[in-house]
């Protein structure tokens, strides 16, 4: 299969599991690791800052366990890597490496926005690994949000081209996460990173056999910024994982075999 793919994505074990699994499959030309700052919250409520350290612990032990195998996975070939400062994703210099490396198939996860003279240089052949379901929620930790919200059915992973709006571009493939009674918040959302690279390695393998099929958009999801993560939510759903009510809504997910409304 011919391909000349380029990655565009973070720096952390989540982002070179994309990276790993995506190589393991297909050669990448490149791979541009973007150096993204997050929100520092401060806060002054012991619950909430219990919250967060119990969050960000239960995801570093997750994702230790679930991702750092990919790391001594055998790849197709070793592509250059290039860093890129944080605030420096659209400058020129991005755009002219791109351009040197004219890549076939660009592919983002968990990078900032693609700013309008990348799309103009690389026109639909850029996509975006969006970690929910687009119709539902939109933008930042997706794989959150519907716990947070009590809807695990909208749990899932995205693969869509991307436009001038946050995760409002065409759908390639989606799908749903399967969800299982030992699950945690953790392997909740970790499964919709799995799901995702699963929905991806499709895409790619198509696209390169020259079907590009899309599939229809209905509606854009609820759209949710880096600054909604907040100490507030993720101490809401420590309280739901500590009395009970997140292995609840997974029992009636499973008996009920909820629908997306």
């Amino acid at each position: 299969m011919k391909s000349k793919i380029a990655l565009i994505t973070g720096p952390g074990l989540n982002h070179r599991y994309f990276v790993n699994r995506l190589n393991r499959e297909f050669p990448i030309e490149c791979v541009f690791i973007e150096e993204v700052t997050y929100p520092n919250f401060n806060s002054s409520s012991p619950k909430h800052r219990e919250a967060w350290e119990w969050f960000f612990r239960r995801r570093k032990e997750y994702e230790q366990k679930t991702f750092t195998p990919s790391e001594s996975w055998t790849r197709k070939n070793q592509p250059r890597v290039i860093p890129v400062p944080t605030g420096q994703l659209n400058s020129r210099d991005t755009l002219l490496t791109l351009q040197t490396q004219q890549p076939e198939l660009i592919i983002l996860f968990g990078s900032s926005l693609i700013g309008g003279e990348i799309m103009d240089q690389f026109p639909n052949r850029i996509l975006n690994l969006h970690i929910g379901l687009s119709g539902q929620y939109r933008g930042s930790s997706c794989n959150f949000w519907p716990i947070y919200d009590g809807r695990l059915d909208c749990l899932g992973a995205t693969v869509l081209k991307i436009n001038a709006g946050i995760d409002t571009g065409e759908i390639l493939a989606q799908g749903t996460i399967a969800i299982e009674g030992s699950d945690t918040e953790q392997s909740l959302m970790g499964k919709s990173l799995i799901l995702g690279l699963d929905l991806t390695i499709q895409v790619v393998r198509r696209w390169f056999k020259g079907a590009k099929a899309v599939l229809p958009v209905e509606r854009d999801g609820k759209l949710f910024l880096k600054k909604d993560f907040t100490p507030d939510a993720v101490s809401k759903v420590k309280d739901m994982v500590e009395s009970g009510h997140l292995a609840s809504l997974i029992k009636t997910h499973l008996e009920t075999g909820k629908k997306i409304t």
